[in-house]
């Protein structure tokens, strides 16, 4: 008996080896009793996915200010979701909002137009990559002059991390700041990577995380992990302990985005123990398609009888220096031949400002992004094409080498020269493509210059989720006055969202007349999301 009993065990002892499994693996002192695989939390509200309804998560050069306004970074690249660089100095540099430049027109997502809310968002958090130990910083900033500031130093180690800093803790973080920076060392030669980046609201929501012990009393390690493998690394550490027979740990999901989360233990001589998965939803990233800042009726189609979608050479005229230009499937390329560049717009019928004012052009060029070489546009107009004191000059857009819409409220453009701006009638409508004095090659998609969006009966509403995995997700769309508060009046409640742009048909004949701003509340049964128009909608009778 004793020798079958010896031959079992040597045949269990094999079966374990090549299986694959560890014989410590088959006697683990830890078992977790929470979390329990049902818990479904919402993210934590987060700057990006508020503001633009697109998170920080590196699956583009938006995400750190169109992949410029870098420092001393080589080897770049954005793949798999993932931005990589080497530095090349001690000082290096990414911004995942820039504040835009002084004396330029802000636009798009620069910080002086998309202030943060110190107050709401009071925490940072990054995934990120080291070659070697060293420290980070993160600033914001007050100002385009740069010289308003807070900082916040913190350790990063090598190989992946997760890092969680409180800007609050430098006594500067306050009121609307304009610009964030990120400093990823101090060292030249490290090579870095970030996976993810929030700007978030600190929450009070906790997850339980509870196990039981068989052999109490070590000091153990509860790490956070995305699978069950602990030999690929981990997410990070959640918390050092003793721990006991029975054991609780309460852990904050606010600084993480969307996904799959675990917990486990490792023992030393034994396997890692993990616990059943928590997952984190992300928000509806809604976003109101019309009415929208780009406007409604076209000026060009209503007195042209067609857009400027540059299809053809029909398109422009009184053209100066710009050479090489050809129309192709709606693109006009040609090459600005000193810095001075230019075309004009037909008008054929004079501009009514009051009424058209909203500017929007989609364009692209050759060549890197040159702040000091003048990679910029320009606007200019006048009510009279001969009288060179009367033309209006919009101060420089900053523009980027990738496909970029540009939207300009004209009525709210600052001029570098000029003192109408955009008022009354005019005849004269003009466009600077580059202002780089060497020969650049540029493309431009259309040029579009419209009114607000307006109804009389009638109104369609569209809007989209950018959240690629949904949940069934039920849309209330409201409408009020002054664009703050959400406490408008409801236009419609419920609707379910589909994939692509829903629409809803508004009836507006019993609105009163004026300028109103839609919002959308979405809500997926987990999380909800509220979200303003960037343009308003007249209702005239």
């Amino acid at each position: 008996m004793k020798s079958i009993i010896k031959i079992m065990a040597l045949v269990l002892s094999v079966f374990a080896l090549s299986s694959g499994t560890p014989p410590e693996a088959l006697a683990a002192d830890i078992v977790f009793s929470h979390p329990t695989g049902r818990r479904i939390l919402s993210e934590s509200p987060d700057f990006p996915s508020q503001r633009f309804s697109d998170p920080w998560n590196m699956d583009s050069p938006l995400d750190l200010s169109h992949g410029q306004y870098m420092s001393q970074l080589k080897n770049i690249r954005w793949k798999g979701g993932r931005f990589t660089a080497t530095t090349t100095g001690g000082d290096p540099a990414v911004n995942p909002l820039f504040p835009g430049y002084l004396g330029n027109l802000p636009n798009g997502r620069d910080g002086l137009v998309n202030k943060i809310q110190a107050s709401k968002y009071n925490r940072f958090s990054i995934r990120m990559y080291s070659s070697r130990r060293t420290s980070a910083q993160l600033f914001w900033f007050y100002n385009q002059t740069w010289n308003d500031f807070g900082v916040v130093t913190f350790v990063v180690e090598r190989g992946w991390g997760t890092y969680i800093v409180n800007p609050r803790s430098s006594g500067a973080w306050r009121g609307k700041p304009l610009g964030l920076r990120l400093d990823p060392t101090s060292r030249k030669g490290v090579k870095f990577s970030i996976d993810w980046i929030r700007l978030y609201q600190q929450k009070k929501t906790r997850v339980k995380v509870a196990w039981r012990d068989s052999s109490p009393g070590q000091t153990i390690n509860l790490y956070v992990d995305n699978d069950k493998n602990p030999n690929n690394g981990n997410l990070g550490l959640a918390k050092t302990t003793t721990s006991r027979s029975s054991s609780l740990v309460r852990w904050d999901p606010s600084p993480w985005p969307r996904g799959i989360y675990y917990f486990y233990i490792k023992k030393s001589g034994q396997a890692a123990v993990y616990s059943k998965r928590v997952k984190i939803n992300q928000v509806p990233l809604t976003k109101i398609i019309d009415p929208d800042e780009g406007g409604g009726q076209d000026y060009a189609q209503t007195f042209n009888g067609k857009r400027w979608n540059m299809s053809g050479p029909q398109d422009i005229e009184q053209v100066r220096d710009i050479r090489n230009i050809s129309f192709s499937n709606g693109i006009m390329s040609g090459i600005s031949v000193n810095g001075d560049g230019f075309f004009h717009l037909p008008v054929t019928t004079p501009i009514d400002t009051n009424r058209y004012h909203r500017l929007t052009f989609r364009f692209r060029y050759d060549g890197a992004f040159d702040y000091g070489l003048g990679t910029m546009s320009r606007f200019i107009w006048s009510p009279d094409h001969n009288d060179l004191s009367k033309y209006q000059t919009i101060k420089d857009i900053v523009v980027y080498p990738g496909w970029t819409t540009y939207v300009i409220d004209l009525k709210k453009a600052a001029l570098s020269a000029g003192t109408i701006g955009w008022n009354g009638q005019m005849t004269d409508f003009r466009f600077d493509p580059l202002e780089v004095p060497q020969p650049r090659r540029f493309f431009l998609d259309y040029i579009r210059l419209a009114a607000d969006d307006q109804a009389d009966r009638f109104f369609i509403i569209k809007w989209r989720d950018a959240k690629k995995k949904r949940r069934p997700t039920l849309v209330s769309i409201y409408f009020d006055n002054n664009r703050s508060g959400f406490n408008g009046i409801r236009i419609v409640g419920n609707r379910k969202q589909r994939s692509g742009v829903n629409r809803y048909t508004w009836n507006t004949s019993r609105v009163p007349a004026g300028s109103y701003w839609i919002y959308t509340v979405a809500k997926d049964g987990v999380s909800t999301t509220r979200q303003y128009s960037k343009g308003p909608l007249v209702i005239t009778h």
